[in-house]
């Protein structure tokens, strides 16, 4: 995939990572959120405890029953969050505790430690302590207890948040992976939209483009949709259909401009031919009966009328090869085979280069607009040939192929002049022409040996 990649795929790529950093964001907000709110519910409860604890405790230090102080711990030890409440004294000793265990024992050796060392520093404090294997996150509170007889005590209160703190994790994940989910299926439907629903069909369109515009023929159909996209694929689908129409009338006019120069071709060749060829034979014959007489009578003239009928033998021999170039006899009369056997072998006499003409079997037979544009096409490839390639042989191949019908002329010249073909020639234009106008196709290049090849190949006709 290219850089940057398609619209298709970076803009979900794109939305897809704001929305999990968005996530990741609100992930962290909610359980900041969370654990704030939960710890203010615990310092809220510790403060309220601690208060009422503290007024009834001190009624059982007063009166010195450690049976009752114990049970008024013990009815608290189920209090929500509540881990440890312990009564201390002043020299740190535990005097009565929800937890039996730690009665007797040093504040300092309980999970109290840290309220009991910083009430000795700052007192009626509430602190959160940090953590127990990560999460266990413990809140910790001392009340100072003052009796009568002015001894110190402490209230100790340790509140176990773990719970508090593992659900505000758990909920905070739970959102942060559905936001994740719900950014992920949009994101995805965005992607399915933008690549089915817009860049296939483009792509579709863009292909018919390509190929339009290469001049291959395709078969628009349109792009389905009642969007933008199916609107310019209507539009281009009115504009190939114009240009098509305006193609074949092209065509047709230059088919329809080639059969009238044809015919006006074969017209002055055949006045030619049939008109001033039999004026100047009958002068001709004129002139030789003038010739005989002044052999007799005027011998000293006779050399210079013998002049004037060579003259006029040169000029009908002129004529005849301009009458059988503009129509050729053996095209009309005798099929494509002989018309350009009968070039080639005219080319060989008069230009001195051997020219062949090859066909393997017989070709099957062709509409006579067909055939002239065959005929003309090669001759003007010989024509070029003769001029351009400097070559020592000529060869015009036809045959069958596949359905198709192919000509070739190649040389064994020099090859075609820089940029003759890119300038478009008249000669190559008109070679192109007359192929489109048969449906085929033209090519030229060098074949195996070198030298110049003009290959046309057209369908034939059922």
């Amino acid at each position: 995939m290219t850089f940057p990649p398609p619209l298709r795929f970076l803009i979900p790529a794109l939305l897809l990572v704001l929305g999990l950093l968005s996530a990741c964001l609100d992930y962290e907000l909610d359980l900041r959120n969370d654990l704030e709110r939960d710890f203010n519910d615990v310092t809220t409860q510790a403060s309220a405890t601690g208060t009422r604890l503290t007024s009834l405790l001190r009624q059982h230090l007063e009166a010195g029953d450690m049976k009752a102080l114990n049970d008024s711990l013990s009815g608290w030890k189920h209090e929500v969050w509540l881990h440890l409440a312990a009564v201390v004294d002043a020299k740190g000793l535990v005097l009565a505790s929800t937890a039996p265990q730690w009665v007797g024992r040093p504040a300092e050796a309980s999970p109290a430690a840290t309220a009991w060392r910083h009430s000795r520093k700052k007192i009626g404090v509430l602190m959160e302590s940090g953590t127990v294997d990560g999460v266990d996150f413990m809140v910790q509170a001392a009340f100072p207890v003052e009796v009568k007889s002015q001894e110190q005590y402490w209230l100790l209160l340790v509140y176990n948040r773990a719970n508090a703190v593992l659900h505000a994790h758990e909920d905070a994940r739970k959102r942060m992976a559905w936001s994740a989910s719900v950014i992920a299926l949009m994101c995805l439907s965005l992607w399915a939209t933008l690549h089915f629903g817009v860049a296939r069909r483009l792509e579709r369109l863009a292909r018919y483009v390509r190929e339009f515009g290469e001049g291959r023929a395709i078969s628009f159909s349109g792009v389905e949709g009642r969007d933008e996209v199916h609107e310019l694929s209507v539009a281009f689908g009115k504009m190939t259909q114009s240009l098509a129409d305006r193609e074949r009338e092209r065509i047709e006019l230059e088919r329809a401009v080639i059969e009238s120069a044809e015919n006006e071709r074969r017209r002055i060749g055949h006045e030619l031919h049939d008109g001033i060829g039999q004026q100047l034979t009958a002068v001709l014959l004129a002139m030789n009966g003038l010739s005989e007489e002044l052999q007799t009578k005027f011998p000293a003239l006779a050399e210079r009328a013998q002049q004037t009928s060579q003259s006029l033998r040169d000029t009908m021999a002129e004529v005849r090869g301009l009458s059988h170039g503009l129509a050729p006899v053996p095209l009309w009369e005798q099929g494509l085979e002989l018309a350009m056997q009968a070039l080639a072998e005219t080319t060989t006499r008069s230009s001195g280069i051997r020219c062949v003409f090859e066909c393997p079997e017989h070709i099957p037979e062709v509409d006579e607009a067909t055939a002239c544009n065959l005929y003309r096409i090669a001759q003007e490839a010989v024509n070029n040939a003769l001029k351009h390639a400097d070559s020592q042989e000529i060869r015009i191949g036809l045959e069958c192929r596949d359905g198709t019908l192919a000509l070739e002329v190649d040389d064994d010249g020099c090859g075609l002049p820089e940029g003759l073909a890119e300038r478009g020639g008249l000669g190559f234009r008109i070679m192109q022409h007359r192929t489109e106008v048969m449906g085929g196709r033209m090519e030229y290049g060098a074949p195996p040996a070198g030298g110049t090849r003009i290959a046309v190949q057209i369908p034939l006709k059922s």
